[in-house]
């Protein structure tokens, strides 16, 4: 009886421990990159299997937590100095061991493959590429503290590659899934830029040498408002080539959030027309 009374007391650091891994996976900030798994795999479910569909969903999740999870690992150096990501970050924070983090990352990576190996032979290639280039990124020699590298490798392995991925549910990558694939590569690239520049002083601070650092705050922040407003233009003609024209309205505003909001509003309209259609 006194043991089951002590139980509870007794897995009490098993529970915060197992609590700083799921923290460290930061899933909530990823999901708008879960969201770009998920939108292919509806655009395509009257064409497969809904077994797979959930296999890739589940693969998905896991490589989403995965990249934020070895990225906190690797980010302990910059995440100390900046106090918007020292929370989230439990590392960087001491809650979580360095060493517990990356063995629960791999973990990870570990089941998202299992599940990823479930689907089909083309998206387990992809999502074996995206998984070294997200790695790659975050651990030495750590894509994102190269020039234009950081960029590139950031639209890639968060923009294209989680899409194509969910597009080969069917076994076949459409034209229409071409631009859109572009599109969130161009908005990828937005994203990694903005990254940057929130934490610019962190970086600056820690010697890295990101793509905003070397060519300017200024200069970043007008390629990342022209990486969005030709993602939104492309997907502008991909549902109707007359909302072209609509893409100048855009630039008054400027805004970051006008812009995250017009490409997830344009993906659902064309999601609803193809089901519909």
């Amino acid at each position: 009886m006194e043991r089951l009374i002590n139980l509870p007391l007794d897995l009490l650091p098993v529970m915060t421990v197992i609590a700083s891994i799921i923290k460290n996976t930061r899933i909530l900030d990823g999901k708008a990159y879960i969201g770009i798994i998920a939108f292919p795999l509806m655009l395509n479910i009257r064409d497969a299997s809904i077994e797979k569909a959930l296999m890739a969903l589940v693969a998905g999740i896991f490589y989403v937590a995965y990249s934020f999870a070895i990225n906190n690992c690797f980010d302990v150096d910059t995440d100390v100095q900046n106090p918007q990501k020292h929370g989230k970050n439990p590392i960087a924070s001491g809650e979580l061991s360095f060493a517990a983090g990356v063995i629960s990352s791999l973990l990870i990576a570990l089941a998202g493959l299992g599940f990823a190996y479930l689907t089909n032979p083309t998206m387990f290639a992809i999502y074996s590429t995206m998984l070294g280039l997200s790695t790659f990124y975050s651990i030495p020699p750590r894509l994102k503290s190269k020039p234009l590298v950081d960029v590139i490798s950031h639209g890639l392995f968060f923009g294209a590659l989680p899409f194509m991925f969910g597009a080969y549910l069917d076994g076949v990558l459409s034209k229409p899934e071409v631009i859109i694939s572009i599109a969130l590569t161009l908005h990828s690239f937005a994203m990694e830029i903005r990254n940057h520049l929130e934490d610019y002083e962190s970086d600056l601070k820690a010697n890295l040498k990101t793509t905003p650092i070397v060519i300017g705050k200024n200069l970043a922040e007008k390629l990342a408002i022209v990486f969005s407003l030709s993602s939104i233009t492309l997907l502008l003609y991909l549902v109707s080539p007359l909302f072209v024209m609509g893409a100048p309205v855009l630039t008054i505003q400027k805004s970051h959030k006008i812009f995250d909001t017009s490409v997830v509003m344009l993906l659902l309209l064309y999601l609803v027309k193809s089901l519909v259609l």
